[in-house]
């Protein structure tokens, strides 16, 4: 027997009460903000759940930018804790990471693998919740978004997003704090969208004894703005600002200007990434071909073999071992060249640069909204950048060299 959210409402917290009032207040997308553990995915995990044993036949997804992050916070933990919260009976799907609830479904996903997201966009939904939005790009949402579409009677079709607020450069703060369109700079018409902060301030009691004292208030100051106070912060920490977004390479940039490959290796928990680079005059044309964990070498061989890449790819030449497999491999791999400050030279060159990331591109978007420079305990940055949020940006450093090295050379023709 399900539990009604009346039969257990004095086990909410206030600030969780106020989302469940939003959720059924007629907006119909919801951004809850805030600081580390104050209790927002949790909450809207268990109303996701109600909706799905109240309405049955309904469908429902949860994603996060990255798979296996999906996997290890939502499918192992707090959607399991929500379903046992509601006292929900539960058929678990393991293989394929959906849970039946009667005749509805609760599916769990990431955005980083184009299959995924073919498989995604091939189900329609009532519920969309987009878990740890600083992460994920906005022309993902819009596509992910196209999706939320099923209709069940009596159901009313919601978008559920959360996060720890990144800087006001951001997409989410453009649309939910200022009310405007991320791409046009529009107005939004408001009324269907509501926004509510939630720190952890707010969730003591569920907390562990000195979690906030102990930890949070020790934290460097911007991460107490992000994870203890829930601030969307300036852009001061963000390395590259002043990016945007192209739907392809044209032909002509193609022709007119110099290209470059670069590659950078991953396995299990960091990502092998692989990018184009076109360089025409001071514009810098990034697009992304590869972002996925658990490659080994032959894997990255034979994906790139597919290209049929005639140019030369530039790669970690911190991986001496994995360069010589690609090269017996029969790929044209070489290391590019790293000295003692090569990382800061190379994001200075990026930064004499204007960057435009095609709108596949979506992993290097979110790096491109999330790499910064490290700070002090007081915030200020310095000249050195988070050692995060940096695989494709590092690619593209490595894929770069022949154009900082030799800038005068023709690369002139396609890859």
């Amino acid at each position: 027997m399900m539990y009604r959210l009346s039969d257990i409402w004095d086990r909410f917290t206030d600030k969780q009460k106020e989302l469940v009032r939003l959720s059924v207040s007629g907006r119909s997308r919801i951004l809850a903000y805030g600081g580390s553990r104050s209790g927002k995915t949790f909450l809207i995990c268990v109303l996701i759940v109600k909706r799905a044993a109240e309405y049955q036949g309904s469908r429902h997804l949860i994603a996060r930018l990255r798979y296996s992050h999906a996997r290890g916070s939502i499918w192992l933990d707090t959607l399991r804790e929500a379903v046992k919260f509601l006292g929900v009976t539960a058929e678990w799907r393991e293989s394929d990471h959906y849970v039946k609830i009667g005749d509805s479904e609760i599916w769990v996903d990431g955005l980083d693998d184009k299959e995924r997201v073919e498989k995604i966009l091939g189900r329609e939904y009532n519920t969309v919740f987009l878990n740890e939005i600083s992460q994920i790009p906005y022309p993902t949402v819009t596509t992910v978004m196209t999706r939320l579409a099923l209709k069940i009677d009596g159901c009313r079709n919601l978008a559920f997003f959360d996060c720890n607020p990144p800087s006001k450069f951001h997409w989410s703060y453009k649309m939910f704090i200022q009310g405007v369109d991320p791409d046009s700079g529009e107005a939004l018409d408001m009324k269907m969208y509501g926004a509510l902060k939630m720190n952890p301030v707010d969730n003591q009691e569920h907390l562990p004894e000195g979690y906030i004292t102990d930890i949070l208030e020790h934290l460097p100051e911007d991460q107490q703005r992000r994870f203890l106070r829930g601030e969307f912060g300036d852009a001061q920490g963000v390395i590259f600002t002043g990016w945007d977004i192209v739907d392809e390479i044209t032909e002509d940039i193609e022709r007119r200007g110099k290209q470059s490959w670069g590659l950078d290796f991953g396995f299990t928990v960091d990502p092998t990434a692989l990018v184009r680079l076109v360089l025409y005059g001071d514009d810098l044309y990034i697009d992304e071909y590869l972002y996925t964990d658990e490659m080994t070498n032959q894997d990255i061989a034979d994906f790139i073999r597919t290209l049929e890449i005639k140019r030369e790819i530039y790669a970690d030449s911190a991986e001496p071992k994995s360069i010589a497999e690609l090269q017996r491999s029969k790929v044209n791999v070489r290391g590019a060249k790293k000295g003692p400050d090569s990382i800061k030279q190379g994001i200075d060159w990026l930064l004499s640069k204007r960057l435009h990331v095609t709108r596949r591109s979506v992993n290097t978007q979110a790096e491109l909204h999330n790499y910064a420079w490290k700070q002090n305990r007081d915030g200020r940055p310095f000249s050195q950048p988070i050692d995060d949020f940096n695989h494709a940006i590092d690619a593209v450093r490595y894929g770069c060299e022949p154009f900082i090295r030799a800038p005068s050379i023709p690369m002139i023709g396609r890859a």
